[in-house]
């Protein structure tokens, strides 16, 4: 039995523009969650970074049965962090610090250098409150540690209160809060389009 062949049909040009305006539209949509991914992920990992830093002076400090202290330097809408043990029985210092008495242990580790999408900051026009529903304050202070530029971990397990408040200069916040009396590290995560937080460590 003979099969009737049939001429190969071409493709029109209308059929060709069509195909070819759904593969830009994908690529562009796939583009644009690609980059909210990384920026995402960024974010988080720079959180992370951070609450280790503050971890191990934690455990140091355990360890040794010493304070250990977390020194940090924010200039610019960046952040340096670096861990000094005490040398002298007094806690961290600063003058210690000058003076060679409380040693540099680890770092110094610079955020922006690490990950250069995120700065130590509020996102433009941030009103959320914080996770516990307080109000956040001064959105120009994204370091808070008191009066203080070390935050101190005890050979007890207490460590100073405070936090750091991290961005990616669009729709996403971080914030890596240490609590006294347990010296628990939290990292809790913002999301604008959800318009709540979220604990992520």
């Amino acid at each position: 039995m003979l099969r009737s062949h049939r001429p190969a049909r071409g493709v029109t040009l209308f059929e060709l523009l069509t195909t070819l305006a759904i593969l830009s539209l994908t690529a562009g949509l796939t583009s644009a969650a690609v980059h909210a991914f990384a920026g995402m992920t960024s974010l988080r990992a720079a959180a992370h970074e951070i609450a280790s830093v503050f971890s191990q002076a934690r455990s140091r400090a355990l360890f040794r049965n010493a304070y250990s202290g977390v020194k940090w330097i924010a200039r610019d809408g960046d952040l340096t962090l670096q861990i000094h043990d005490d040398g002298d029985g007094d806690g961290v210092r600063n003058d210690d610090i000058d003076n060679g008495v409380d040693p540099l242990v680890f770092g110094p580790i610079t955020v922006k250098r690490r990950w250069p999408k995120v700065t130590v900051a509020f996102i433009p026009g941030f009103l959320a409150r914080d996770p516990k529903g307080n109000p956040v304050g001064d959105l120009s202070d994204p370091i808070r540690f008191g009066r203080s530029d070390i935050a101190s971990f005890s050979p007890v397990g207490d460590c100073s209160p405070g936090s750091v408040w991290l961005g990616d200069g669009k729709s996403r916040q971080a914030l890596v809060r240490l609590t006294p009396g347990s010296a628990t590290i939290g990292i809790y995560e913002w999301v604008g389009s959800r318009r709540t937080w979220t604990r992520i460590w």
